[in-house]
């Protein structure tokens, strides 16, 4: 009886399989990756082109791959004309800061690289801009300092009879403070005391929204909270993409698979390729990306002062004064030298 079970679930399992006929391998050592964008705001845009190997543990700007230098770099007007890009440093290709693209024209990003590669976008036309209709922040009590937050809302404006798409970079802008040190004896001068500078959190995950079900009507974005952790100043800023759906697509797959659980259901991982291909050798891997997009940018400030009830402002003061902050065991002169933060940038915010 045992052997008849076990037949007959061996046969569940060969009649539940799925034949795969078409998989193929490949080497993408060589692959060329390309990455760029150029939207209706001013320049300069810009290009980076690199091979996937040439990884180096002495070289740690290789960590992206080896760099393509001397190639001959293009953006396409639908009419015939051209703006060439510099290179402003190795495998990196940069417009005039004069040049702006135009909403409504079609653009394509054209490569020659110097062992004869030719590589070409597809068309894309640079669509209109959509603005954000709402950006802002909410404070949320509770008992403990931990369980506080701020919960970030954004919309945006759909516009009605339109398929319409948008991919969306949020970047944190957060102010860290440190102790400045025991002034020297008189008569001698008094440093400069540089205690304020900035931190731009690393955030490489884009928003993915659509107008599925929502067209013409307001859009929510999803956005992460702020946790109430400190009262130093903290910026959100959000750039809004108007693409198209090809582009679209292409970074839900990147973010399919970056998101794989393990579960039967994930989707099978397989190489994502982009809208570049090479023209005079097809069977050459052409990874990456060129986006035409309309664009918008906004900036807010999460007011961690006002609004607060009392009692919190003052438990968040003791947990500051508790876990030392403000470095105090790491007296500073100049806050841009201050290596254990991460991603510091220095005294000023980015132009905006």
């Amino acid at each position: 009886m045992r052997r008849i079970l076990a037949f007959v679930g061996l046969l569940g399992l060969l009649s539940c399989e799925t034949e795969i006929t078409d998989f193929k391998t490949e080497n993408l050592s060589d692959a060329v990756v390309v990455y760029g964008e150029m939207t209706n705001l001013a320049g300069p845009y810009t290009v980076r082109l690199n091979f996937t190997s040439g990884y180096s543990p002495f070289d740690p700007t290789q960590f992206q791959g080896q760099s393509i230098p001397g190639a001959d770099v293009r953006i396409v007007e639908e009419s015939g004309s051209a703006i060439v890009l510099k290179e402003i440093q190795k495998g990196m290709y940069q417009t005039p800061a004069s040049f702006q693209g135009q909403v409504g024209k079609k653009y394509r990003l054209k490569i020659m690289t110097p062992d004869g590669l030719d590589i070409a976008s597809s068309w894309q036309v640079l669509s209109a801009p959509t603005e954000l209709k709402t950006l802002n922040s909410k404070y949320v009590n509770a008992e403990k300092v931990e369980d506080m937050y701020f919960e970030m809302q954004a919309s945006l404006q759909d516009t009605r009879g339109s398929d319409d798409y948008y991919f969306i970079k949020r970047q944190d802008f957060i102010q860290f403070l440190t102790t400045c040190p025991t002034p020297p004896a008189p008569p001698a001068p008094v440093p400069i005391c540089y205690s304020k500078c900035w931190q731009a959190v690393q955030n490489t995950q884009p928003i993915l929204v659509d107008d599925a079900f929502l067209d013409g009507r307001e859009i929510k974005v999803p956005l992460a909270a702020i946790p109430y952790d400190d009262f130093t100043e903290w910026f959100v800023q959000m750039e809004v993409y108007h693409v198209d759906k090809a582009t679209h697509q292409y970074w839900k797959r990147q973010e399919d698979q970056r998101t794989l659980g393990g579960g039967i259901f994930d989707k099978v991982p397989a190489q994502i390729i982009g809208n570049l291909t090479c023209l005079n050798n097809p069977d050459r891997q052409v990874l990456g990306y060129f986006m035409v997009a309309g664009k918008t940018k906004k900036r807010v400030l999460v007011d961690r002062y006002n609004g607060i009830p009392g009692a919190s402002y003052q438990k968040l003061v003791n947990l500051v004064n508790f876990k030392k902050l403000r470095y105090q065991d790491s007296p500073l002169w100049d806050c841009r030298q201050a290596a254990w933060i991460p991603y510091n940038i220095g005294l000023n915010l980015p132009v905006y």
